[in-house]
């Protein structure tokens, strides 16, 4: 999966919200740790994950994605970020806050 956030909506908060939903999903789901990836040189999305807490943990060559029917393969390097997720919290039922 990938996602982008339109040239008008940078900056607007919409991009931290996203990113706060799927991690919020994802650590409902159990999920521990997270990794998403980046190209290599976009320097403004590598900026933003590190600022929401994400550590760069290797780079590698990747496959860019074609439409079907367009021949050759072509690569860029790619970062690695991962996160250490929070687990849910729960509530606590006889005193009905949250644990």
């Amino acid at each position: 999966m990938k996602l982008y956030v339109d040239t008008e909506a940078r900056g607007t908060g919409v991009a931290g919200g996203l990113l706060a939903h799927a991690e919020q999903l994802l650590s409902g789901q159990g999920v521990t740790e997270a990794k998403l990836h980046c190209t290599a040189g976009n320097i403004r999305a590598q900026r933003f994950y590190e600022r929401e807490g994400w550590t760069l943990s290797r780079t590698f060559e990747d496959a860019l994605w074609l439409p079907i029917g367009i021949p050759g393969r072509f690569t860029v390097e790619t970062h690695c970020y991962h996160k250490f997720l929070t687990p849910p919290r729960k509530r606590n039922r006889e005193r009905g806050g949250v644990v």
